[in-house]
């Protein structure tokens, strides 16, 4: 697609300045959380979903200082390889890099060659699927898409108005778990959709 790649630190930082657009999408609400370690800061994207408790009081949604990983949780980088990567996107890309901290875990995969894509795997507690979704639908200004078939609830955002290449992801509650799946440099709405469900459902199986 002739997209090129951005370096996570670059991306990370661009984040922040545009409000959490593109690429902290799937993680906007953890930007203004004061409790945040840096692993939480350096997260992937949540992807841009309305949620059914974002008409509902405000204490049904729970805050990232709230929330924390039950002793035993899975860790992202356990959950999806390399090779599951590469073929969910059709290009390779380096092993998974995990960033643990007491509310989430991140596995980041970067390209392997120019233009190819990088894959991010956030895990955190269930509890969180609905502050991330609403977070990220007021910074954004998208509501996303439900994706059927996928967890207990699934939707999924797009997005290449501020990168060429595009951005998006899925964002999954399942059992005791959110995931979120951020996917960057596929160029195309459809591929960047169909890639990231297919990471979601491999990190799936292994919870």
């Amino acid at each position: 697609m002739g997209a090129r790649s951005v370096p996570l630190s670059t991306r990370v930082r661009f984040s922040v300045a545009v409000a959490l657009l593109p690429l902290v999408v799937l993680t906007a609400c953890v930007g203004g959380d004061p409790a945040s370690t840096p692993a939480d800061r350096a997260a992937p994207p949540t992807p841009v979903a309305p949620s059914a408790a974002s008409s509902g009081p405000a204490s049904s949604i729970a805050p990232a200082a709230d929330v924390t990983r039950p002793a035993g949780s899975p860790r992202a980088c356990d959950l999806l390889t390399a090779a599951d990567v590469a073929s969910a996107t059709g290009a390779p890309v380096s092993a998974g890099e995990g960033t643990e901290s007491a509310r989430r875990s991140v596995c980041a995969f970067t390209a392997s060659r120019p233009g190819g894509p990088g894959v991010t795997l956030g895990v955190e507690p269930a509890e969180r699927f609905d502050a991330k979704a609403d977070a990220s639908r007021r910074s954004v200004g998208v509501p996303g898409e439900s994706v059927d078939g996928l967890g207990a609830r699934a939707v999924f955002f797009y997005s290449d108005a501020d990168l060429p290449e595009g951005v998006g992801g899925v964002l999954v509650r399942s059992g005791t778990s959110t995931l979120d799946v951020t996917l960057q440099g596929l160029g195309d709405r459809d591929r960047t959709r169909q890639a990231a469900v297919a990471v979601a459902t491999t990190a799936l199986a292994g919870l």
